[in-house]
């Protein structure tokens, strides 16, 4: 959480110094306006050889390359990848802590345990939403409907926009990302105490998502039985119960948020 808060920080302190007010915030634009005589900074979109690499970043303190894969097909994952160069340009690269990095899909998740790239992606995060631009466009509630809205001002994906809420808005959250209903990952907040099963989406969970390609991303959460999706004991919290929302896209992609407040307690319900 600190790198991330690190990263948060000195993207933010960027984007006030460079004079950016409004939204979406474009990657290109903020490498065009940090390029100068003293550092000069070129960020190029070029075909990769292999798709195990998203972005490149290579420099020393007089200037610095950025190469992101054009192959990438979200948008939003690429805005992403590009915010996270320039991440490693602004903290890493100038300060010469490291001159040269090559970022994947592992490099740009929040578990990779890797405190360079941790504060790069807290750095993207950051970047894309910067939290004095985005309030006036979402109340900051971790919920589909926001997380859509947001999404939609910032050209940020969905996954990107959920790690921004949940690192501002402190209560426990996690998303469960499942294809063709077997578990794939997860990306939860930093005081999300329980386990997360990797188990398939049951036949019920598939019944209550969200289609929505054809309906509105929802603001509500059903309550279900905390055992449906998470391991329910930690040291000194049991839980009955928990909120969970899911959503359907396309190619067989499903994305959960789950949340859990003190109304969850095992102790609090009556058995």
């Amino acid at each position: 959480m600190i790198e991330e808060q690190k990263g948060a920080y000195e993207a933010e302190n960027l984007l006030e110094e460079l004079g950016f007010e409004s939204l979406p915030i474009e990657p290109m634009d903020v490498a065009n306006s940090i390029h100068c005589d003293e550092f000069k900074l070129v960020m190029e979109y070029k075909e990769f050889h292999t798709d195990k690499i998203l972005g490149k970043a290579e420099g020393n303190s007089k200037g610095a390359l950025i190469y992101i894969n054009n192959n990438i097909p979200d948008p939003g994952r690429s805005k992403f990848t590009a915010a996270h160069e320039i991440g490693h340009v602004c903290m890493h690269i100038v300060p010469q802590l490291k001159l040269s990095f090559e970022c994947g899909n592992i490099e740009l998740t929040n578990p990779y345990d890797d405190p360079i790239e941790k504060e790069a992606n807290g750095f993207a995060s950051a970047l894309l939403m910067p939290k004095n631009l985005i309030q006036q466009y979402s109340n900051g509630e971790v919920n589909w409907k926001e997380i859509k809205s947001l999404s939609r001002h910032c050209g940020a994906s969905l996954e990107a926009t959920y790690r921004r809420l949940s690192f501002l808005d402190k209560s426990p959250s996690a998303l469960v990302i499942h294809q063709n209903c077997n578990f794939k990952r997860f990306v939860a907040s930093s005081n999300f105490e329980h386990y997360i099963n990797k188990s398939p989406l049951s036949a019920e969970q598939r019944t209550i998502a969200a289609d929505v390609a054809n309906e509105p991303y929802p603001e509500d959460f059903d309550t279900v039985d905390a055992s449906d999706w998470v391991s329910t004991r930690t040291g000194t919290d049991s839980l009955a119960r928990i909120y969970s929302s899911t959503i359907s896209l396309k190619d067989g992609i499903s994305y959960t948020l789950l949340s859990y407040d003190d109304d969850c307690l095992a102790d609090t319900e009556n058995f």
